[in-house]
């Protein structure tokens, strides 16, 4: 796990000396922070209610951890790691342990939190990876209101952090559940380079023609679910009784090859450490390349706006600047002595014909105000409207559109363009900074896109898997645990910390 750990504090130090100040500059949300990158590679569980997640869990540890049934067990997440011994936290001790990195849940309320486990137990899979079993998917979309907390949050939340995605589907409701059809179309766009689909329970079909019917069923319903041209793969696979190591039903089709699917899904558990350096280093470069685009267009935005008005301003002023030079200058001229005199002596009728003339450049002049002012707020309009972004966007990127077609622009702006809108509607054009060190933070940004964040993934090396069926690590039993595994009743002792400054020295 060295490489890994590496690769960790390479990313966090990205994260905080090239992204985060100019993410602050131009109001940027970046979901995944220094903060988020440590701990063990995290494995999702998503998917109807006796659907086999739990199941498979507990195949997978060669024990019972989790319970299983036909109806629905829980209603909450549950966080499965390695431990000594067998132990459960709450939710609220979660998210407020300091050897935790779960702090960031805690704002998802308490609902959620009173529903939240944390589960140890001394499964050796475990050592390396963090399980998260969720509750099965329900038929109505909004889930919310039955479940009392903001469950489609909290699977997009899971599955932003989570290094591999378990979808799981059973032959009663094949991909039909309100929740499944939200969270493909919604929490889980972007993320299909960690998702595994899986038909669950093959054992139950006694024909073959009932497994074909299904299965199509199933692409079917992914098809108008997923917007792709072709139908990702679907593991099909089933789970043996963890006692006799075969399939409940006697009365079954032949399990050869889906025994064999199964172990796929194993070894892809299995290869979750390589998946995070990988998905480390992704998720980095995502986020790098959406804040680069953001903060382009904001600062071509501003920067647009900034001197329109600047000229405008300038206008009214060099206006206002010669009408009333030349007012002055020609006053022995327009204003005759008779007004003089009558302004002397505080005649104010026989100042009517000059008072009218002064009110009404006066009036003028604030009708002229209100009618810039006017023009100020449409522009501000223009510039924030859809068709005004995209017009800024095409201009910082001029240069690239006039060698070659750009389509992963274009899909990044689809990205970053609701963002934009909310900034600058919520905080204003003014508050985009414009300054030369902005400029400054942008081309370094895009210099550590081109060169340093791809060399990231160059300096580990995951040619095996770390637990792979051949070679077991090679684990001291009195080896401080990693952070997501931690003793929940000690605190981690101090040579570990000596062991690790030391490492990051050298």
């Amino acid at each position: 796990m060295d490489d890994l750990i590496k690769l960790e504090r390479n990313v966090r130090s990205t994260y905080a000396t090239t992204l985060s100040l100019l993410a602050s500059r131009y109001h940027y949300h970046i979901p995944i922070s220094e903060r988020d990158v440590p701990g063990l590679p995290r494995v999702l569980f998503l998917g109807n209610h006796s659907s086999g997640k739990s199941s498979f869990i507990n195949h997978i540890a060669g024990t019972e951890i989790q319970h299983s049934g036909l109806a629905p067990t829980d209603d909450g997440f549950t966080l499965i790691t390695h431990g000594e011994t067998e132990e459960t936290l709450d939710g609220q001790t979660v998210v407020t342990h300091p050897d935790l990195d779960y702090q960031d849940m805690a704002d998802l309320g308490p609902e959620f939190l009173a529903k939240l486990q944390y589960k140890t137990y001394p499964a050796e899979i475990l050592r390396h990876l963090t399980l998260i079993d969720s509750p099965g998917m329900i038929d109505s979309a909004s889930g919310s209101q039955l479940r009392g907390y903001d469950f489609r949050e909290c699977v997009r939340r899971f599955s932003e952090s989570a290094d591999l995605i378990l979808f799981f589907f059973d032959p009663d409701k094949p991909g039909t559940t309100g929740e499944a059809i939200s969270i493909f179309t919604e929490q889980l766009v972007g993320l299909d380079h960690k998702l595994l689909i899986i038909l669950n329970k093959v054992d139950l079909f006694d024909h073959i023609r009932d497994f074909a019917r299904t299965y199509g069923t199933l692409c079917w319903n992914l098809s108008k679910t997923i917007p792709t041209k072709d139908t990702p793969r679907i593991y099909t696979t089933y789970i043996p009784d963890i006692a006799t190591g075969e399939a409940d039903q006697k009365n079954t089709i032949p399990l050869g090859d889906f025994d064999a699917s199964r172990e796929e899904i194993i070894a892809e558990i299995k290869r979750a450490p390589a998946r995070r350096a990988d998905n480390l280093v992704s998720g980095l470069l995502i986020q790098a390349k959406r804040l680069a685009v953001h903060s382009a267009v904001c600062l071509e935005a501003a920067s647009a706006y900034n001197h329109l008005t600047n000229k405008i301003r300038l206008g009214i002023c060099f206006s206002l600047l010669l009408v009333g030079g030349a007012s002055w200058l020609t006053r022995t001229w327009w204003f005759n002595d008779e007004w003089r005199v009558a302004f002397s002596e505080r005649n104010w009728q026989a100042l009517t014909t000059p008072g009218i003339v002064v009110g009404s450049a006066v009036a003028i002049s604030v009708l002229i105000a209100l009618i810039m002012s006017y023009a100020l707020r449409k522009l501000r309009r223009s510039i924030i409207s859809e068709e005004g972004l995209d017009v800024f966007f095409k201009r910082a990127y001029k240069n690239e559109f006039s060698i070659r077609k750009r389509a992963d622009l274009y899909s990044i702006w689809d990205a970053v363009k609701p963002g934009i809108l909310g900034v600058v509607r919520a905080h204003g054009l003014r508050s985009l900074s414009t300054s030369s060190s902005s400029r400054k933070l942008l081309k370094k940004l895009e210099q550590s896109i081109e060169k340093e964040i791809p060399s990231l993934r160059r300096k580990i090396d995951f040619t095996s898997s770390f637990l792979s069926n051949d070679v077991q690590p090679d684990v001291e039993h009195d080896e401080q645990p990693p952070k997501d595994s931690v003793s929940l009743d000690e605190t981690p002792a101090p040579p570990v910390r000596e062991e690790e400054d030391r490492s990051a020295k050298s």
